[in-house]
């Protein structure tokens, strides 16, 4: 119920599609959330609400920004307030400031058009400055059943195009009071307090559930998982792994293991060991994150990884910077002279997916293709992306391989 949840969003602009997006984003994150378009609506639904978090335009026909946060500040608001104008920058970055010296919450600034990636990391930063959580909570959070296994697409390129037949599991919180948490705040908890083994083991076995839903239901989609540092050094979990995939009838090869490289480095014997076993009963094997660790190249070969993860900060960055691409072209064709398979992370434009094609990249993932999402709502984006379409066209989700991305 609205008034149980700690983290409250109040949306005014004058821009209805504004307040609709801002508000659809919040609700997917666990917010409550309530829109307005005017500031007589605003003022009643402050006080009825008490918003913990306010979305504001800087822009509006009947009040502008300034005076509504010289209002907010005479009113003792204690919201955390977040600005968006499709203004100069600086004219953002001065109204933040005015904020600031009025007393107010001021979170940040956000200019138009809003980047999805940008609100949901903002809405985040918001919802964990309100939040305590322990490692009790954790443990009966997984006896409650409160942890969520959500699947972001991946999509394979074949031929001209690229197809969503994988996914990678991304674990969520739904906290009856907080809402839904993403896992940067609670699996560094997970690791130091020693939950990290059991709300694996969790993980792993959904998705083999999850799998063999799949299958019966006559779909075959591959999932990769992650996996923590903390259990590289654990012997046993390649025959933990296996026993649930025979748990539920699924070949081992329908599953990936996704390990940082840094990680992997930790102790190169004890890897070893463990990877080679999880490769020998038919797992898949990736390094992710790549390119943002220091591990040696010489000791990463040596692994028997067969599938290499490209950062998201490379991938996000190559449209608009050469020195970025090079390093995305170069990875690829690195991976490719080492027999692995290779994943772009972070693929948020049409443009970076034609130049992925034009690498020879072999798959992707990324908003552009769609958020993680429950898994009954995973059936609905794969075949949405799979049918014909452009992604430069709203709804569409299929982009053919182009000579060249300005032709997007």
């Amino acid at each position: 119920m609205t008034e149980q949840n700690s983290n409250r969003l109040l949306v005014i602009d004058d821009e209805e599609g504004i307040c609709e997006f801002v508000a659809e984003v919040a609700t997917d994150l666990g917010f409550a959330a309530r829109l307005t378009t005017r500031v007589e609506e605003f003022r009643t639904e402050f006080k009825d609400f008490n918003p913990t978090i306010i979305v504001m335009d800087l822009q509006m026909p009947d009040i502008d920004g300034i005076e509504l946060l010289r209002e907010l500040a005479a009113q003792d608001c204690e919201a955390q307030i977040v600005l968006i104008s499709g203004m100069d920058s600086r004219v953002l970055s001065t109204a933040e400031r005015l904020g600031k010296s009025l007393g107010l919450k001021m979170l940040g600034v956000l200019c138009k058009p809003i980047m999805l990636e940008d609100l949901e990391a903002t809405l985040e930063k918001a919802a964990s400055n309100v939040r305590s959580i322990s490692e009790s909570d954790l443990t009966l959070a997984l006896e409650l059943g409160q942890i969520q296994v959500y699947y972001q697409p991946k999509a394979r390129r074949i031929g001209s195009g690229w197809r969503v037949d994988a996914a990678e599991a991304l674990v969520r919180w739904r906290h009856p009071k907080y809402g839904l948490i993403l896992p940067n705040e609670f699996i560094p908890l997970a690791e130091s307090s020693g939950v990290i083994g059991p709300l694996t083991d969790f993980v792993f076995r959904e998705v083999a559930r999850q799998i063999g839903i799949w299958q019966e239901e006559g779909h075959s989609f591959k999932v990769a998982v992650n996996c923590s540092a903390v259990l590289i050094d654990d012997l046993h979990f390649p025959d933990r792994l296996a026993g649930f995939m025979k748990e539920f009838d699924v070949d081992p090869a329908m599953v990936v293991v996704e390990l940082t490289e840094s990680a992997a480095m930790m102790d190169p014997q004890l890897t070893m060991d463990i990877l080679a076993r999880l490769r020998l009963k038919n797992f898949g094997l990736s390094v992710d994150d790549f390119g943002t660790g220091f591990s040696s190249l010489a000791q990463l070969y040596r692994m028997p990884f067969n599938e290499l993860k490209i950062d998201s900060s490379f991938v996000g960055e190559m449209v608009k910077d050469a020195e970025a691409q090079t390093i995305v072209e170069t990875l690829v064709v690195m991976a490719k002279k080492l027999g692995m398979q290779v994943c772009a992370e972070g693929v948020e434009s049409s443009e970076a997916l034609a130049l992925l094609g034009e690498m020879n990249c072999d798959s992707v993932q990324g908003f552009l293709i769609s958020p993680a999402v429950p898994a009954h709502r995973f059936l609905k984006v794969a075949p949405a992306w799979n049918s014909h379409g452009d992604p430069t066209e709203k709804g569409a989700n299929v982009v053919k391989i182009r000579s060249s991305p300005r032709e997007d």
